[in-house]
């Protein structure tokens, strides 16, 4: 008789898993807000808003490839 713990999808990993995919456009929207709102407050137009952009861009890499390496083995 097959054993019912395999058989069950692991919930939490699937959870954990679908959360990946918001890493990256989370962290670039994050940066592109706090650069633009320094633009708007500070007159330097357009590069605070490119280089949060891009620290965004480079922690949501950062983030996905780490939460990638986490369930690699799985």
């Amino acid at each position: 008789m097959p054993d019912k713990q395999t058989s069950k999808p692991n919930y939490r990993k699937i959870a954990a898993l679908s959360s990946l995919g918001l890493m990256l456009p989370s962290s670039i929207a994050v940066g592109l807000f706090i650069g633009y709102l320094l633009d708007k407050l500070l007159g330097t137009q357009p590069w605070l808003l490119l280089v949060f952009f891009l620290l965004g861009a480079v922690s949501g890499f950062y983030s996905l490839l780490k939460g990638l390496n986490k369930y690699k083995d799985d």
